[in-house]
């Protein structure tokens, strides 16, 4: 890739969050699970009550930390009083990088989103789409100037080795791409690059329906099919191909053939594109017809976009069932930008996913949760928060 300009930079507070020892601890801890008395901090850390204290006592100093009113404690006993960190100050960065757009969200430390914005792509060129990065996260901070920065989380549909370098990323044509070097010379704040899903499944591990659960599915329908699982509250390794374990399963249903000529697979039904191409075939449309047309036309009644919806509700039932029943999930947490297939046609998801598993087998939840690009953005400053300030 070509040398950019100068990195981009922006006169801004310091972060003050320690970064290690004890501090660090107790800042991780209040952040994931906070508001807490320093009883609670002390379980938690399994420290003494004097190391509690001592550890505060700085981040209250200096204004990161704070005292809340006094409560009573356990069995109605004596006030203690709750600790919170102050975060008013500290923002991260979630880009999630697609073929069409760069979509950008400004989010504090708990992944509450503070801005958005997107711009288009000229093209998928590399060079084109780290420039757009640096404009997007640019005109995303101007937005903020009295924020401090931790960092930058960038999520890419790909494989990807931990340094941002991406190996393949199908949709995007990429193979080969240095990407986190690339953007890292266009910024002078730290960048991680994770895999979109990846990126998804980590705002849902830690804010999401499934937070409390320490063993959950999720997957996404779309341009392409992805999936995560979280197993003892931790992200499996997705495996080294960049084809997602789903995506070319066998589900029997349809005769659609994807593009490297599997039948009936789940990428032949439930990506959209082959989705929109039934329905442009169903609806007698010659040109392009989106999802929304598809779902318009299905409220309304017509007899072929049912059939096309229908065939997809089918299909995920098919699939959700495959992963009920081979990876035991308590739960499995739907998104993506397909989602609206699901949600017009959830009875018969469900009625397909219990046909497929045994009568007696174990009920798994199924969340359908509506999601936009910002919302993957998100997921991304999600992976700032993990690897720039809790260090995971």
């Amino acid at each position: 890739m070509d040398d950019p300009a100068e990195p981009f930079s922006n006169t801004r507070p310091a972060p003050l969050l320690p970064r290690r020892g004890t501090g660090h601890q107790v800042v991780v801890e209040l952040l994931l699970h906070g508001p807490l008395t320093r009883g609670e901090l002390g379980l938690a850390l399994g420290l003494t009550p004097g190391s509690v204290t001592r550890a505060v006592r700085p981040l209250l100093d200096i204004g990161v930390a704070t005292e809340l009113g006094a409560v009573l404690g356990p069995g109605l006993g004596r006030p203690v009083t709750p600790l919170d960190l102050v975060l008013d100050r500290d923002v991260v960065v979630g880009v999630k990088i697609t073929a069409a757009r760069v979509w950008g969200v400004v989010a504090g430390l708990r992944a509450e989103v503070l801005h958005e914005a997107s711009t288009e792509l000229a093209s998928t060129d590399p060079v084109v789409v780290a420039d757009a990065f640096a404009d997007l996260v640019r005109e995303l901070l101007v937005l903020c100037p009295d924020r401090a920065v931790h960092g930058v989380g960038v999520s890419v549909g790909g494989q990807l080795d931990a340094a941002g370098r991406v190996s393949v990323a199908p949709l995007l044509g990429w193979v080969d791409v240095d990407l986190g070097t690339a953007l890292r010379q266009r910024l002078d704040h730290p960048v991680v690059v994770d895999n979109d899903v990846v990126s998804l499944v980590r705002a849902e591990r830690w804010l999401g329906s499934a937070r409390d659960l320490d063993r959950f599915a999720l997957v996404t329908i779309g341009a392409g099919l992805g999936y995560a699982l979280v197993v003892g509250g931790e992200i499996l390794d997705l495996p080294t191909s960049a084809r997602s374990p789903i995506a070319h399963v066998p589900l029997g249903v349809g005769d659609g053939v994807c593009d490297e000529g599997h039948r009936g697979c789940a990428s032949s039904v439930l990506a959209l594109a082959a989705v929109l191409d039934r329905a442009a075939e169903a609806l007698g449309r010659g040109g392009d017809v989106s999802l929304d047309d598809l779902l318009a036309a299905h409220a309304s009644g017509h007899a072929g976009a049912t059939a096309v919806v229908e065939e997809a509700a089918v299909a995920l039932g098919a699939l959700l069932a495959l992963v009920a029943d081979l990876a035991w999930p308590r739960a499995i947490v739907v998104t993506g930008d397909g989602i609206g297939l699901a949600l017009a046609g959830r009875d018969v998801v469900d009625a397909a996913m219990r046909a497929r598993r045994a009568a007696d087998a174990e009920p798994v939840a199924v969340d359908l949760q509506a999601t936009g690009f910002a919302r993957w953005a998100r997921g991304a400053a999600v992976a700032a928060v993990e690897t720039f300030v809790v260090g995971r």
